[in-house]
């Protein structure tokens, strides 16, 4: 057998870009969202839990779900 070793490294080295950036691009996705639901639990503690409440938008759905 031979030894071959590959001609074509610019691709090799796109694919290892595109993994990296694809990486790095995850990760500040990650970081950036995990400050959103501390604002979020911010305003959902304010308001009180009130528990189900069945609005007409509902009552419409239970309407045409009987069968």
């Amino acid at each position: 057998m031979k030894n071959t070793r590959p001609t074509d490294l610019k691709r090799r080295g796109f694919l290892l870009a595109a993994g990296t950036g694809s990486a790095a691009a995850v990760g500040v996705v990650v970081v950036n969202t995990r400050a959103v639901p501390v604002a979020a639990q911010a305003k959902t503690a304010a308001q009180p839990a009130s528990g189900y409440q069945e609005s007409s938008h509902i009552r419409d759905y239970y309407a045409t779900a009987r069968v």
